[in-house]
């Protein structure tokens, strides 16, 4: 009975890290919301900016595009027109990864701040 609970722990640390690491709800209202973030998601390239009044406003590689973001239980959900995704999110400085509720990275990049590319 130890070997198999020795097998899955190394694989529960990284899901408690995350939860110690990831932004609260007020975080992310204080340290993203008015700024920009320019990263990837997978092989896609975006700039967003989150405004303080709920918009998105976004470049990718098919040009601008614009949504909705809001925070729900400590995740920044962001909608985009076709899916509502919600992500929970590490800031170290100004380098920012999003990660599912299941744990996998969905996106990275870096917080700029305001609006430098007058999205």
């Amino acid at each position: 009975m130890i070997r198999p609970l020795a097998i899955l722990l190394p694989l529960l640390v990284p899901a408690a890290a995350l939860a110690a690491d990831a932004l609260t709800g007020a975080q992310i209202q204080a340290q993203i919301v008015g700024n920009t973030v320019e990263g990837t998601a997978g092989d896609v390239e975006y700039t967003e900016f989150y405004a303080a009044d709920g918009t998105i406003h976004g470049l990718g590689d098919d040009g601008p595009y614009a949504g909705q973001w809001t925070i729900e239980n400590d995740h920044m959900c962001f909608d985009l027109g076709e899916t509502k995704e919600c992500d929970k999110i590490q800031l170290d400085g100004s380098k920012i990864q999003l990660f599912g509720d299941d744990g996998a990275l969905v996106a990275v990049g870096e917080l700029k701040p305001g609006n430098p590319g007058n999205l």
